[in-house]
């Protein structure tokens, strides 16, 4: 990435995360340009470089916020990980992520379009678990399709991410990560009917 690209980034960024901030004060047809760009620090020139309108910077919000909402590693996590009685480092380092962005993320939650934010966050979630379940395992060795359990999975982790951010409750965000992730686990073991036993005969199979 240039410096020139990385400039304009930036720039996105600061309007983005004006308008969202001041979403969180006061009804989004009382906010202007004016108010953003203050907010932001920069110029009506340098908004309008950057986007025609006040919708069209609340529409690059939504695609900022689904970008940045990541529940797990950013690459795929291999079968053993996923049957590993461990929560991946991947999942706790986005738990973390997502309890800096704590305040950010509960403001958008509240806002008149949350739910088709969260909506976009579930379908990017589980179109990644699926592709995940797809290089881990056969599909065919699984009792539940495999968009069946993304879907199911990634819907319940954004339900408990919500109930964490509004409750505000005293859980870390590794515990958060390794209790969902022990949920995970039990659901992707029974679909494919594991067993403890059967996961240490396999264990042995592959060492030898």
């Amino acid at each position: 990435m240039t410096k020139t690209d990385r400039r304009v980034q930036r720039t996105r960024e600061r309007l983005q995360n004006a308008l969202i901030e001041l979403i969180s004060e006061c009804r989004y047809d009382a906010i202007t340009i004016q108010n953003v760009v203050d907010r932001a620090n920069v110029g009506r020139t340098t908004f309008y470089l950057h986007y025609s309108s006040k919708d069209e910077l609340f529409v690059s919000c939504h695609e900022a916020i689904v970008r940045d909402f990541h529940f797990g590693s950013l690459f795929p996590i291999s079968r053993d990980e996923l049957l590993s009685p461990k929560a991946p480092l991947g999942m706790v380092s986005a738990y973390r992520h997502l309890e800096h962005k704590r305040v950010l993320l509960y403001s958008i939650f509240q806002g008149k379009d949350s739910l088709l934010i969260l909506r976009r966050i579930r379908d990017r979630s589980a179109q990644e678990i699926e592709a995940n379940l797809r290089a881990a395992f056969a599909e065919s060795d699984s009792t539940i399709p495999f968009e069946v359990l993304a879907n199911y999975l990634a819907g319940a982790q954004i339900a408990l991410v919500q109930w964490w951010l509004e409750k505000r409750r005293p859980h870390t965000p590794e515990k958060v990560a390794e209790s969902f992730y022990r949920l995970q686990r039990a659901a992707i073991r029974d679909a494919f009917a594991q067993t403890d036993n059967e996961r240490h005969v396999s264990d042995s199979e592959r060492s030898r």
